[in-house]
């Protein structure tokens, strides 16, 4: 039987998470309402191991494009800590865009921004301290997905 979850596959991307490839990401969608569809954890063990690997699959709304929402999937690699609360409904609900920093050559991936009421946070330790849904991550990509189709149960957020 397999048990990984299924995604469908790439329709744009992958993009790096480099400085353009966040511009990019956060200038095309706009994340109030969005919903956190899945967070899969993978870890590899042995010599040729690529070690922790996280993917977050997120339906965000295309700004400027009425209605438009489209599945987007960000893919973390060298996952070195991460923290995930549970929620307090049946999925996330992203309030604000994901939030990226910088601190000891590690990229924070914060999707709880929304507690930073005012200027970022000052050191990584903050950032756990302060979110329920974070990764610290030596390099990520993002990509947008084919459409569910059928598969589709619940409506994104309207």
């Amino acid at each position: 039987m397999d048990f990984r979850a299924q995604v469908p596959p790439r329709r744009l991307g992958p993009f790096p998470l480099t400085e353009e490839g966040i511009a990019a990401l956060l200038g095309r969608y706009e994340f109030g309402d969005s919903c956190v569809r899945r967070v899969v954890l993978d870890q590899e063990f042995g010599a040729q191991s690529r070690g922790r690997a996280v993917r977050i699959v997120i339906d965000a709304q295309v700004r400027d494009e009425d209605n438009l929402w489209e599945t987007v999937c960000l893919d973390f690699e060298g996952v070195s800590r991460f923290r995930i609360d549970e929620s307090k409904g049946f999925a996330w609900v992203l309030y604000d865009p994901p939030m990226f920093s910088r601190f000891d050559d590690q990229l924070y991936v914060d999707f709880c921004a929304e507690w930073f009421d005012g200027p970022g946070p000052a050191d990584a330790e903050q950032v756990f301290e302060w979110s329920q849904l974070v990764f610290a991550v030596a390099s990520g990509s993002w990509s947008v997905l084919q459409d569910w189709g059928d598969r589709t149960t619940i409506a994104p957020p309207r």
